[in-house]
């Protein structure tokens, strides 16, 4: 393997395991037990590791400069070439290919998954708040809390996007020009979650007589 394809394939293992903690997060064994351990490990290094590759990576991305090797940095093989072709297209989405509707589909149920997640833990422990504070009203509570984590796995990935000379996006057979309405999409999507966030503790905050505070 050349040096690039080591780097390349570190990289790969970094944003897997960096994908596998989010898949995690809202979990018990990430709570209890996976939280002591990385607090105990990890420290700024990990960061000045990852700025090192950046820098190897597009040292090797610049030094290669023939089109074959142009293309299979990109990513643009023939499996990848299959996926990118349109399948959906339609007002707001545009032309949406196989593989981001793939990708969007993941996207979706790491949502999903994280916020039934977060509630069946939060719900397991429900916390009163306030004397004479009802189940539903900490219900509710809880879930404008949860929108607000799951508006934050949007914010971690709202930059991906738009990276120029990102070593992950051709992982995947994608290009930062190519996937600009992901940036869009995430952004949009965050500005939902928030409001519902927003919304939710103004109501509780409201039927509880909390406003003045």
């Amino acid at each position: 393997m050349s040096s690039k394809g080591m780097v390349r394939a570190i990289f790969l293992v970094v944003f897997a395991v960096w994908l596998m903690i989010w898949v995690m997060l809202p979990t018990k064994l990430y709570k209890n037990t996976w939280t002591p351990n990385l607090e105990n490990t990890l420290n700024s290094t990990y960061f000045s590791g990852q700025a090192a590759f950046g820098c190897a990576y597009l040292h090797f991305q610049n030094k290669s400069t023939d089109s074959s090797n142009h293309s299979k940095r990109l990513g643009l093989d023939s499996a990848t070439a299959l996926l990118k072709r349109p399948v959906v297209v339609m007002a707001p989405l545009g032309i949406v290919s196989a593989l981001e509707l793939t990708f969007a589909a993941m996207f979706v149920a790491l949502l999903i998954w994280s916020l039934a997640n977060y509630l069946y833990v939060s719900f397991g422990n429900l916390h009163m708040h306030k004397e004479g504070e009802k189940i539903w009203e900490a219900k509710l509570r809880s879930v404008s809390l949860r929108l607000g984590y799951i508006g934050n796995i949007c914010w971690a990935f709202l930059f991906f996007p738009v990276t120029r000379g990102s070593s992950v996006l051709p992982l995947i057979g994608l290009t930062s020009e190519s996937s600009i309405k992901y940036h869009i999409w995430l952004g949009h999507l965050s500005n939902i979650l928030f409001a519902a966030h927003t919304i939710g503790f103004i109501i509780y905050w409201a039927i509880t007589n909390q406003m003045a505070e």
